[in-house]
């Protein structure tokens, strides 16, 4: 965050004007919406290809590089871990172990979407999505940028 600060500072000491300070800070908001919704796009893609089945909580542990919940399932005898880490807020209701559950599981990464993963993946395309597309319309707005055919 520092970094970022002292960019615009230095940004504005050259002198570039304080509006294309602005066009550069939300053109990059609109780059990392945008990221976040190839990134749900791509969750959404591995759910489509994953199969439907159900399984059991084995556990939840650590990850031992970031410190967030996994949880791990229970499919027939093998263990496969959660795409995303557990639900902060209702831990304990949603990831009690020994739940049945029903997952998609994702063989070719040997991992599998529980029903947080997967309302996670919808929600989250659904929002990034809208959110790129207002700050584009903002941008647009702000900037005037009416005569470029895609803000019309």
């Amino acid at each position: 965050m520092i970094i970022f600060v002292v960019i615009i500072a230095l940004m504005l000491i050259v002198g570039f004007s304080v509006e294309f300070v602005l066009e550069c800070v939300m053109g990059l908001m609109c780059l990392m919406m945008l990221a976040l919704f190839l990134f749900f796009g791509w969750c959404i893609v591995r759910l489509t290809v994953s199969e439907k089945c159900s399984g059991r909580l084995a556990r939840v542990e650590k990850h031992p590089k970031f410190g967030y919940g996994i949880p791990f399932y229970d499919i027939g005898g093998e263990v496969f871990a959660n795409t995303f880490p557990c639900e902060v807020v209702m831990k304990g209701r949603l990831y009690a172990e020994g739940r049945e559950c029903r997952l998609m599981l994702d063989k070719k990464r040997n991992k599998v979407f529980d029903g947080n993963a997967v309302l996670s993946s919808v929600a989250g395309l659904f929002l990034s999505g809208l959110s790129v597309w207002v700050l584009v319309m903002q941008i647009s707005d702000t900037f005037g940028y009416y005569d470029v055919p895609i803000f019309r």
